[in-house]
């Protein structure tokens, strides 16, 4: 391979596997079939919205940046899309602004018009009746993504965006708002608006399940005709990643650059060893400050094996798990059978006060990660760290129990409709 063949694939490779960014090709979105089959279901059916909702990092964004290439597959390319990102400080006009910029209509000597021109004949301030009127005006059916909902903290805002919902759906409008935002629950998106909830088909987004990701994978390799990936490496890609799919696209791609630039087409678990340093010591060290200020403390005060068996305790679908569920990840890291809640109480009691970050939630008995994609980077630092090692997070045949010292990461996070 030459060098100019060489640069070519690493730019491809770049191209397929993007954890820094969204899925914008339906060609490359992996998974979410039931989730894609509920939102397509009500853009279909004139009166209903959705509410997308879910955990940052899940793969939220990029199920929405695929929908117009499937109703194009649909035969439905009539639709137009307009995505909107909320932000801090946004108001109920602004918002709507940034909407209306995204849509046309065709005027009666057949030129197009962007909405947000005929917003200003409207005149005074925008209201719910006003935008009904705008999408009457449409001569195609729209979707509108508004992204990051949960941003936007202004009651008045939510008040009139949920009065607008109504009023579009009592009234068939035939366009579609797709709320997206990060919640446990429908509720503490709508809040006090509970008057909208049956205009809304609820989509939780959970983690992604191992057969996803490992189609994030196998869709990537795909697109690189020639590279070829060791079941091994493939699978442990997967369980590091904990359900999020930036870190599949992030291992999965260091791993192939690697290789590459090592002038070979196969992937080997030392391509992985190198891939996870790589990621933690450069394109992950964001996360570093956040992990440093959890774990600092004097030799043998054990905040970063206590951490990492938090990481890999077994969670419930929101990402929660007890003190209990800590014990046997951290008697396998430490090889200490006998390490018992009393000794490590006050390790998730400082994780979840400002000191440390707070890095850690606390919900009664409860714990989880403020931030979901500290869990892996936690894993990953432990295995770059030398705290935990490959051998020690082998996933057990299901021939044969875990043996001691052996933690299988599936039983941390499985995803729905996995066996273990």
């Amino acid at each position: 391979m030459t060098g100019d063949d060489k640069l070519r694939l690493i730019a491809q490779i770049q191209e397929v596997f993007t954890p820094t960014a969204p899925i914008r090709s339906r060609d490359l979105f992996a998974g979410r079939r039931v989730q894609v089959d509920k939102v397509v279901r009500t853009i279909l059916q004139r009166g209903e919205h959705a509410i997308l909702y879910g955990e940052r990092g899940v793969g939220k964004t990029s199920l929405a940046n695929t929908l117009f290439d499937l109703l194009v597959v649909m035969g439905k390319s009539n639709y137009q899309i307009a995505r909107v990102q909320c932000s801090d400080g946004m108001d109920f006009e602004s918002l709507w602004r940034a909407i209306f910029r995204k849509l046309t209509t065709t005027l009666d000597d057949g030129e197009e018009m962007e909405l947000d021109h005929a917003m200003e004949a409207l005149g005074g301030s925008i209201n719910s009746e006003g935008i009904l009127h705008l999408f009457q005006l449409m001569d195609t059916p729209s979707v509108v993504i508004i992204d990051e909902l949960d941003r936007i903290s202004d009651r008045t805002v939510q008040s009139a965006l949920a009065d607008t919902i109504k009023t579009l759906s009592d009234n068939s409008a035939d366009t579609t708002l797709i709320l997206v935002g990060v919640a446990d629950s429908v509720d503490e998106l709508v809040a006090e608006h509970r008057s909208i909830v049956r205009a809304l088909k609820q989509v939780r987004m959970p983690r992604m399940s191992i057969g996803e990701l490992l189609e994030i994978i196998d869709k990537g390799l795909a697109q690189l005709p020639g590279l070829l990936c060791d079941p091994t490496v493939r699978e442990r890609i997967v369980e590091y990643s904990q359900g999020l799919p930036e870190y599949t696209h992030r291992l999965a791609q260091e791993v192939a650059i690697h290789v590459v630039n090592e002038g070979r087409t196969y992937f080997i678990m030392p391509d992985l060893e190198y891939a996870i340093k790589e990621s933690v010591d450069n394109q992950l060290e964001t996360n570093f400050a956040a992990y440093k200020k959890a774990v600092e403390a004097p030799r043998g005060i054990n905040f970063k094996p206590v951490l990492l068996a938090c990481a890999l305790a077994s969670k419930d679908e929101h990402g929660f798990f007890y003190a209990k569920n800590v014990t046997q990840p951290l008697r396998s890291i430490t090889g200490n059978p006998d390490f018992a809640i009393p000794a490590f109480a006050r390790h998730l009691k400082q994780f979840s006060e400002p000191t440390r970050g707070p890095i850690l939630e606390r919900r009664g008995r409860q714990y989880r990660f403020i931030r979901p994609e500290m869990e892996p980077y936690v894993i990953l630092r432990g295995l770059s760290d030398g705290i935990i090692t490959e051998t020690q997070l082998s996933r057990p045949s299901k021939k044969t129990s875990t043996e001691p010292g052996q933690l299988s990461l599936l039983s941390s996070y499985a995803g729905p409709g996995i066996e273990i």
